[in-house]
């Protein structure tokens, strides 16, 4: 019989297609099926707690790590959270408005945003983001309560000063041309498995990890088995064992079949 594995998913190009914003049938069921055979399922997601979909959740996970590592949940239990200081959450807050820089500042409760959001992909997440709850959104403004941040930035932004005042404190992840997604030094979604790994006593060769983007390299890079979606960012491709089908054709199926974790 197999050993128990750990398996763990990103959200957003990976269980959900981007553009459809849906959990295809066949990953629903390869999920189920994987579980009854005893294996343990994880969402590892860049997304804070406040945004965790609810439908996705649903599927039915043994836990999260969230917030790009910040943030872990095992059945229902916190059992890890890195949290900023607050007076250097308003420092940043401050250095964003002077550098001109748009944006979310990401926390387990709540999603902060500029009054002036002015980046296209801001706002319309912004609209988006109000499905979850109707007090998930504030602003820069009010106090702030944020693990880590997802900002945006075009030729009016300094970001190369924001960014050399703070990446001695944070990881600056390059998520395309103008999206940086930024995270506290020695968290990420790899460290966060590895924190499993000790907590749940269970080997990193026993591990496997799905992702579609550069967010998950530290997940694919830690993890026994690393796998991509076929609908992913091809610069990934590269570090991984395997490269699935894309999202809406069958994709984390197709993967979990070729490894065993479900049946032919």
């Amino acid at each position: 019989m197999m050993k128990r594995h750990m398996l763990f998913f990103d959200i957003d190009g990976t269980l959900l297609d981007d553009e459809k914003g849906v959990v295809p049938e066949s990953a629903v069921r390869a999920l189920h099926e994987a579980r009854e055979r005893g294996h343990l399922l994880f969402l590892c997601t860049g997304r804070c707690q406040a945004i965790w979909p609810k439908e996705v959740l649903e599927i039915g996970f043994d836990g999260v790590v969230g917030g790009c590592g910040t943030h872990i949940v095992y059945h229902g239990k916190e059992i890890h959270h890195v949290t900023l200081d607050k007076t250097l959450q308003r420092e940043i807050a401050d250095d964003l408005f002077r550098c001109h820089i748009d944006g979310i500042l990401e926390g387990s409760t709540c999603s902060y945003f500029r009054k002036d959001v002015w980046m296209p992909v801001v706002q319309h997440i912004f609209e988006g983001n109000g499905v979850f709850s109707s007090n998930c959104q504030k602003y820069w403004e009010d106090e702030l309560s944020f693990d880590k941040m997802a900002l945006w930035f075009d030729d009016s932004s300094d970001m190369n000063a924001f960014k050399q005042k703070y990446e001695d404190r944070f990881d600056f992840i390059l998520r395309d041309p103008t999206f940086y997604e930024v995270v506290p030094k020695g968290c990420s979604k790899g460290n966060g498995i590895a924190f499993l790994c000790d907590y749940l006593g269970i080997d990193r060769q026993n591990t496997v990890g799905i992702g579609d983007s550069t967010n998950d390299l530290p997940m694919l890079e830690y993890t026994g088995i690393s796998i991509a979606m076929g609908s992913g960012n091809p610069d990934i491709f590269d570090s991984v064992d395997f490269v699935t089908a894309p999202v809406m054709e069958d994709g984390i199926e197709i993967a979990l079949r070729k490894y065993n974790f479900i049946g032919s």
